[in-house]
C-alpha cells in the first residue's frame, strides 16, 4: 500500500511539472519615423534571427528573453535606413523605442542643413540616404550643389557629370553644370553650351536672359 501511494505521488508530481510552462520574459517595442509617425511592416530581427513584423501602430513584441542578457535588435524596411539597437531585459514593463528615417526624410534634413550653410552635416545626411539605395538623382544632385556651395568646384563637376553619364538628364542638372563652369571654372563657352541644352528640354526665360548677356 505504501508503495502504491509513493508511485501515485511521483506520478502526480511528474504530470504537474510537465504541464506547467515556464514563460520567459518579453518586451514591447514601438517604431517611429523622423516625424514621429508609426512605421509599419518593419522586419524585426533579434541577434540576426527574424522574430516579427511591426503592426500599423509601429508596435512589436519579443518573447523568450533572458534577464541580464544583451541582445542586438535590427530593424529593416525598404526605403528606410536600417536601425540597430542593443538592449538587455530589465522588467516586464520595459518598452523599446526605435526611430527609423526614410530616404525622403534624410533628403529633407540635408536640404535644411544646406540652407543653414551646414554643408558637412548636409553631406552626412546625403551619405546616409545614399546607403538606402534609392533616389539616385535627388541625392547626387543635392550633393553636387553642396560641393558647389563649398566652392569645391571639381568635386561638384565630377558628380554632376556622372549624373548625366548615368542617363539622368534634366534641365536643372544642365543649369547646375552651367553654374559650375561659369562661376567655378570661368569657362563661359561651356556654360552657355549647357544653358542651351537646358533650354532644349524646357523653356525658361531666366536661362534665355543668361544666354543673351
Amino acid at each position: 500500500m505504501r508503495k502504491f501511494v509513493v508511485i501515485l505521488l511521483i506520478t502526480v508530481l511528474f504530470y504537474s511539472c510537465s504541464s506547467t510552462k515556464i514563460e520567459m520574459p518579453s518586451v514591447q517595442g514601438m517604431i517611429y519615423d523622423g516625424s514621429n509617425e508609426a512605421v509599419c511592416d518593419v522586419e524585426v530581427l533579434l541577434n540576426g534571427q527574424k522574430q516579427t513584423v511591426s503592426d500599423i501602430y509601429g508596435h512589436f513584441a519579443l518573447a523568450g528573453l533572458r534577464p541580464e542578457t544583451e541582445y542586438t535588435l535590427l530593424l529593416k524596411k525598404l526605403g528606410f535606413e536600417e536601425t540597430v539597437l542593443k538592449f538587455s531585459y530589465l522588467n516586464p514593463s520595459q518598452v523599446i523605442y526605435a526611430r527609423m528615417y526614410s530616404t525622403s526624410e534624410l533628403l529633407a534634413l540635408a536640404e535644411r542643413e544646406t540652407k543653414d550653410k551646414k554643408y558637412d552635416s548636409a553631406l552626412i545626411f546625403l551619405e546616409r540616404a545614399e546607403k538606402i539605395g534609392e533616389n539616385y538623382l535627388s541625392v547626387n544632385y543635392l550633393k553636387s550643389v553642396v560641393f558647389f556651395l563649398k566652392k569645391d568646384y571639381e568635386t561638384s563637376l565630377k558628380i554632376a557629370q556622372e549624373i548625366v553619364e548615368n542617363g539622368y538628364i534634366d534641365s536643372y542638372v544642365y543649369v547646375l553644370l552651367a553654374d559650375i563652369y561659369e562661376i567655378g571654372m570661368n569657362d563661359q563657352e561651356k556654360a552657355n553650351g549647357y544653358l542651351k541644352k537646358a533650354l532644349d528640354i524646357s523653356f525658361d526665360p531666366n536661362i534665355q536672359k543668361r544666354l543673351e548677356k
